[in-house]
């Protein structure tokens, strides 16, 4: 009888990292930078989150479209090159990105307004925000605005993911005789498509082959086997056995 075959299932593993800082940009004299144009900006100073430096932009009145200029922009910028210490690849920084305002009338300060998103940097300057964060007149009306000092944190996440290599197999017993009743029953029946779908994978067509010249190669030793037992038993018949294979006429 043939052995059963093992079919083996490999494992592999990849590991998301988050390497996470924030910056609190402060914009003292805010009603001050009413009016200073659409596309006009504030940046913060650059500050470092897993080895690339980075930079709160903010648009006081709007970011580039007359339909934003009732509306606060703020973005963050990459200063650095993509490549940085912890980058190996040389490819796009992705992170996560979570903005938000400060009440700072609270302590300790608490942030409101907060929004989330997820960008590729994939070069020096690149940036990622939000072109209509917040109308002014909600800023205004919020509180927000404390001391005329408005505070915009962001707090960036980049994601690093390092390949793991495969953990391990776990082998187990393939049942031969149930799937090759299941094969030969689709082959009586002519259900094809049920075949196909079942066997048709490469995976399943390798098995089955190895399988089957197996099974022929049983088949075949057996039958061998067979034939030399006959000529055994004729050639002792005749008194001119010495082959000593071991059959039971060769020890007779």
């Amino acid at each position: 009888m043939v052995a059963a075959l093992a079919s083996e299932e490999m494992t592999s593993t990849c590991h998301v990292e988050a390497s996470s800082g924030s910056h609190v940009y402060q914009i003292a004299g805010y009603s001050l930078t009413q009016g200073m144009g659409i596309g006009r900006c504030l940046q913060s100073s650059a500050f470092t989150v897993a080895g690339h430096d980075w930079a709160v932009v903010f648009y006081p009145d709007g970011h580039g479209v007359n339909e934003d200029a009732d509306h606060v922009s703020v973005f963050l910028t990459l200063l650095s090159d993509t490549a940085g210490p912890e980058d190996k690849d040389g490819g796009a920084v992705r992170a996560h990105i979570d903005f938000g305002l400060v009440d700072q009338r609270r302590s300790p300060p608490v942030i409101k307004k907060e929004s989330r998103l997820s960008y590729s940097f994939a070069s020096r300057g690149a940036s990622a925000g939000y072109a209509r964060f917040m109308s002014k007149a909600e800023v205004e009306s919020s509180g927000l605005v404390h001391g005329d000092c408005l505070a915009v944190r962001c707090m960036v996440h980049v994601l690093r993911v390092r390949e793991g290599e495969a953990a391990g197999t776990v082998a187990a017993a393939v049942p031969q005789a149930g799937v090759l009743t299941t094969a030969y029953r689709h082959v009586a029946t002519k259900t094809w498509p049920a075949l196909r779908q079942r066997f048709g994978t490469p995976e399943w067509i390798a098995f089955l082959l190895e399988l089957l010249l197996r099974c022929l190669m049983v088949y075949v030793n057996r039958r061998l086997r067979e034939d030399d037992d006959d000529g055994c038993r004729r050639r002792r018949a005749r008194g001119r056995c010495r082959c000593k294979c071991g059959c039971c006429c060769c020890k007779a």
